[in-house]
């Protein structure tokens, strides 16, 4: 028996030492993945996302980082000396600026056609634009609503579930070479190649457009410059030739957000050229409407109370426009100022109003910050192997789909229990939510139909915050089904029950009374996959100091439990499959943000409110000393808080 020593130890290190018996160390039976699924009162018969689907998915991510690779490389004859010259990362921020910039050309020049052959053929972008797509579907709510509310992105509401649909008839989307028709058409619409990193050569020198915020005359600045003011950089500024007024982001913001304080639902001419697009940004879609025009137009009348000015007769939209950017001082800080009126106590609406306008593109969501925060999860299943070719061709090897398939649906079904759920996923799990949120509409629906309420993805969640949220998960997801949550062998970064006793979950995943569709195949990618699905970590800058210290604790208790486990693993005392942090991936909630990036964080199921600890804190206090029989054999574990 493990001495009592060993167990005061592990106490003082907030964790769990498990006797380890090589000789009874069982394999689980077979894995086998469910015959229906449950999520809620409804039972379905068939997956809402199938193993083919998710492998499509994952070739995608992989062209996704050949591509990054050969970006962040940076040596193209063809591209400027400094950008040749800048840094990988800035290097990827200024290419996928590019790529937004082609989105936006295709999204505006595409046809919906009804065949799907017919589509792939005439109609499927680049890479890039494949890359900048996916990102704004894993923003499902605010896709919902602009491909609503926004005229010019209405034809990509038709296409439903068509990029998935695309990649999976396509098969290996990384050996796909379109027509030279369709070549063509991209080079008559766009005006550049259909390459990517061709079409970054030519568009370099190209310019964008944008309107004055101050006289409202349009002209073109440069996508970039050696001053580093140009528009696809990160201090860009401009004067206008008319008025010599100095242009940003942070202006052309305000513009953008006055042009649509000035659109008028009672106005039978607004409404038929703008439809949806009369409201505000982040007004017409709530979790259980898809259009709820009584609140948008509440909002809306309150918005145009606050932004009014002293005129004579009815103001014209122009003279009303300049008036709202001059009353802001040309700067969203204005904005948020008299918008708190609007919104009241209603700060978390405000936040979401006013973070749609962050430039003058249609999109609700800055897509350059969208894609980027996506290479974390890239990186993550390019490093476990599933991207490779052919990672999951075989029977054995699908079977790991299968489990991480399964799994998404037990997800559902928890924030089925949890309307106001705040729910933080696996890798695994986030795979298949992500390739279910590429079905457009059918996502939307599936939600609707299965949860009564619209699944928000939100990857854009405080450090702190989600680390507390994992373990609410963790915690909640044990209540419910009776199974640990993560099998990774990472330290979680809370410190209740549920953290103490991760070292105790690969085995009791394995016992009699557990769903088996849940039970893990036992393959070292299986487990580590169920990791948490961080992505990136924002910190606010008010709470920079507090969040600081909170990830240096974390880091600190990680290194002691990993030299610990060393120790007992060489003494042969713990087995190595639950030994922490042997397979090469980090801590969860200790990657920083990149300094190109808008604030990002990790991805979590977001709903209306918040799923709170129990009223003791959740915790445990004293000393406790459980045991459990299985196989025959009695693990014992001791526990401080």
């Amino acid at each position: 028996m493990t001495s009592q020593n060993t167990f005061d130890k592990a106490a003082e290190a907030g964790d769990v030492i498990l006797k380890y018996d090589p000789a009874h160390d069982d394999a689980p039976p077979p894995y086998r993945p469910p015959t229906s699924y449950s999520v809620g009162e409804h039972t379905l018969p068939n997956p809402l996302v199938s193993p083919e689907e998710l492998r499509a998915h994952l070739c995608l991510l992989r062209a996704f980082r050949d591509l990054r690779t050969v970006v962040e490389g940076g040596q193209i004859g063809e591209w400027p000396a400094m950008v040749r010259a800048w840094t990988p990362e800035q290097r990827w921020a200024w290419f996928v600026g590019l790529a937004v910039e082609r989105f936006q050309s295709w999204a505006e020049t595409m046809t919906p056609y009804t065949s799907l052959d017919t589509w792939i053929d005439r109609e499927m972008p680049p890479i890039d634009v494949l890359m900048v797509w996916h990102a704004y579907c894993l923003n499902p709510m605010w896709y919902a609503e602009d491909t609503t509310r926004l005229p010019i992105l209405q034809p990509l509401r038709t296409l439903k579930d068509r990029l998935l649909a695309l990649l999976v008839k396509s098969g290996d989307i990384n050996g796909y070479e379109p027509s030279s028709d369709r070549k063509n058409s991209w080079h008559s619409k766009c005006g550049c190649p259909f390459e990517p990193i061709a079409a970054a050569a030519v568009m370099s020198s190209q310019a964008h457009d944008i309107v004055c915020p101050k006289c409202l005359a349009p002209y073109a600045v440069s996508l970039i410059d050696n001053a580093g003011t140009g528009y696809l950089q990160s201090k860009f500024a401009s004067k206008c030739p008319s008025c010599s007024h100095i242009a940003t982001k942070d202006g052309l913001a305000v513009l953008k957000f006055a042009d649509d304080v000035t659109l008028d639902p009672s106005s039978a001419s607004d409404r038929k050229k703008y439809g949806y697009g009369v409201y505000m940004a982040g007004t017409l879609r709530t979790v259980i409407d898809p259009t709820d025009e009584a609140v948008a137009a509440r909002i809306k009348t309150r918005v145009h109370e606050v932004f009014t000015y002293d005129t004579t007769g009815r103001p014209t939209k122009d003279s009303w426009v300049k008036a709202i950017a001059q009353l802001s001082q040309y700067s969203m800080k204005g904005v948020q100022e008299r918008a708190l009126m609007v919104f009241a106590r209603r700060m978390r609406k405000a936040k979401r109003v006013l973070g749609a306008y962050t430039d003058d593109r249609p999109f609700s969501v800055e897509l350059v910050g969208a894609v980027i925060r996506q290479c974390s999860f890239i990186d993550k299943m390019t490093d476990f192997g599933w991207a490779k070719p052919g990672a999951f061709d075989g029977h054995e090897d699908e079977v790991v789909l299968q489990h991480a398939i399964a799994r998404y649906h037990t997800f559902l079904d928890l924030m089925s229990s949890a309307p106001g759920s705040f729910f933080v996923p696996t890798l695994d799990i986030d795979l298949a939510w992500h390739t279910h949120q590429m079905k457009g509409e059918l996502y939307q629906n599936d939600c609707m139909k299965l949860i009564h309420r619209f699944v928000d993805h939100d990857d854009r969640v405080e450090e702190n915050h989600l680390a507390t949220s994992f373990d609410v998960t963790c915690r909640a997801w044990q209540q419910r089904f009776q199974v640990p949550y993560t099998y990774c062998g990472c330290p979680l970064p809370g410190d209740t029950l549920g953290q103490k006793l991760t070292r105790l979950k690969h085995r009791l995943a394995h016992s009699g009374d557990a769903p088996h569709a849940l039970q893990p195949p036992r393959r070292t990618d299986a487990l580590s996959a169920t990791h948490a699905s961080e992505h990136s970590s924002v910190v606010l800058a008010q709470h920079t100091g507090a969040a600081e210290a909170r990830r240096r604790q974390r880091a600190a208790k990680v290194q002691r439990r990993r030299a610990r486990d060393e120790r007992l693993v060489r003494g042969g005392k713990l087995d190595p499959a639950v030994a922490h942090g042997y397979d090469g991936h980090q801590a969860a909630f200790l990657y920083p943000v990149p300094f190109y990036a808008p604030p990002v964080g990790g991805c979590v199921a977001a709903g209306c409110g918040g799923f709170g600890p129990t009223a003791d804190g959740g915790g445990f206090s004293g000393c406790a000393v459980v045991r459990r029989r299985m196989r025959g054999r009695c693990l014992r574990l001791r526990w401080y808080q």
